[in-house]
């Protein structure tokens, strides 16, 4: 564009056209693949991912697929909880209601796995546990880019907003451990069941302190999986920043 038109607005209107293009080609593929089968593209979905996950309830195999199709879809660029939010709340949210009830009746809670349970243990920082990487490179890491991505970071992963993380450093399936250890640790006592409503933006330590009605072992729960979280993370930290180091002496 001409010189004279701001750099804002020149950008703008770079981003149109693949933009345009993109809308075209989905409405195309769409289009076809509804002349041909009668269904639209989020049938696809419904009918591959969130069926069969529902299917599952709330058994640990059923958290523990959940959270792999989670992670599978950041791997691709794809917000994981957006993608399987439906089936992970019509599962879990009216077990951790039933908890409520009983807790306020004062009867024993006896859902383990419900919605507060698995945001307790599994997404701390949120998706992927990544308040564990944070701390981990703010430890470990000798990059300063990769310090950058953490200081940015640190403050959205209390609340558990991570895309800072999840777009910019590649990361494992801490979740899965995570969520098998939380389990654990619930099922031998140590950890009483989440039994109470808590917003999802609610801090890691304070989200386990309320969860299980106000009692401290949520909390303890909750520092034990971000500790664990730091040792998974460290040595793939490491290796990565091996990998970086080796790809700019190579550039």
């Amino acid at each position: 564009m001409p010189d004279q038109v701001p750099l804002g607005v020149s950008r703008a209107f770079e981003v149109l056209v693949p933009a345009t293009l993109t809308l075209i080609i989905t409405a195309c593929i769409e289009s076809a693949y509804y002349n041909i089968t009668g269904l639209y593209l989020n049938d696809i979905i419904k009918n591959s991912i969130q069926d069969p996950l529902g299917n599952l309830g709330a058994t640990v195999p059923g958290f523990i697929i959940l959270y792999l199709v989670i992670m599978l879809f950041w791997l691709v660029g794809i917000h994981g909880n957006n993608m399987v939010s439906a089936v992970k709340e019509s599962i879990f949210t009216p077990l951790a209601l039933e908890n409520i009830e009983k807790f306020n009746r004062g009867e024993k809670t006896t859902n383990i796995i419900n919605m507060y349970a698995i945001q307790m243990w599994g997404e701390i920082g949120g998706s992927g546990c990544t308040l564990g990487l944070v701390i981990a490179i703010f430890i470990f890491s000798k990059r300063e880019d990769n310090k950058a991505i953490a200081s940015l970071s640190l403050i959205p992963g209390l609340f558990e907003i991570n895309e800072t993380v999840t777009f910019g450093i590649p990361f494992v399936l801490t979740s899965i451990v995570l969520e098998i250890v939380g389990y654990v640790l619930t099922v031998i006592g140590f950890c009483p069941v989440a039994c109470l409503t808590v917003p999802w933006t609610c801090p890691p330590l304070i989200f386990g302190f309320l969860a299980t009605g106000a009692n401290i072992m949520g909390a303890v729960t909750q520092a034990i999986l971000i500790a664990i979280s730091v040792v998974i993370y460290t040595p793939f930290l490491i290796s990565y920043e091996k990998y970086q180091i080796k790809q700019a002496v190579e550039a």
